[in-house]
């Protein structure tokens, strides 16, 4: 597991990074520790990581307009700050967990137990996800989402009103960030459960959802009885 940590104090990263290294033992975590803002998004442009670990105040700058370009990247992101009052806003964002100074072992332990506990919802579910057009920060705000699809190592945000966004994380980093109204109803579909319109089942075991906007996704087999309940509560 490889794992950025972006802190400009040196003696909490050095911390950070002990306390990382102790909880992803078994992992052989790759840890690497940078101060500044700009080498960071200079070493993410040319190194893939599992977890970015952002402290939200560096060198005096508000850190939030940088975790809006972050939490569009391929990879989950852990805040490290003491600006507890700022932490839903960051959760608003797509982060996997808010960590509050001081952190203790168990804490982090806590947060990178999430990456893996995909059926847990968060109490402060994503907002907005970050894309990216021609170098350029687009936010789609989750309103307007009706379902997520696969794409390859990427996922496709569609729209309600037609139309699609390329993001970035796969479907398996999205789960732990969504409200509970989304349900992963086929290896390769993540739906809001508020859009679908009907349940439609054919001869030979084979399903299909209808979304309010007209639009038909598949329904895996072993999905069927846990949707439709939960569809029809």
């Amino acid at each position: 597991m490889k794992i950025l940590i972006v802190e400009d104090e040196i003696h909490i990263s050095k911390l950070l990074e002990k306390q990382v290294a102790e909880v992803l033992l078994k992992h052989s975590p790759e840890i690497t520790r940078i101060p500044l803002y700009d080498d960071a998004i200079t070493y993410l442009e040319k190194n893939k990581i599992d977890v970015l670990m952002l402290d939200l105040n560096l060198g005096g700058k508000d850190g939030f307009e940088l975790l809006k370009f972050l939490s569009a990247g391929a990879y989950h992101t852990i805040i490290v700050s003491a600006y507890k009052d700022r932490a839903i806003e960051a959760f608003e964002y797509g982060v996997l967990d808010f960590v509050p100074k001081p952190f203790s072992v168990e804490r982090l332990r806590k947060a990178f137990s999430r990456i893996d506990d995909v059926e847990k919802k968060p109490e402060h579910p994503t907002k907005y996800y970050a894309t990216r057009r021609r170098g350029r920060l687009h936010l789609v705000k989750d309103e307007e989402v009706a379902y997520f699809q696969a794409f390859g190592h990427y996922s496709k945000i569609h729209l309600k009103k037609g139309g699609e966004e390329l993001h970035d994380k796969s479907l398996v980093q999205l789960l732990p960030l969504l409200s509970e109204d989304y349900e992963r109803v086929h290896k390769s579909f993540i739906v809001k459960m508020s859009e679908i319109k009907d349940i439609l089942v054919y001869e030979g075991g084979k399903y299909q959802i209808e979304l309010k906007n007209g639009e038909i996704i598949p329904l895996g087999r072993a999905r069927y009885k846990t949707i439709k309940e939960k569809w029809l509560q």
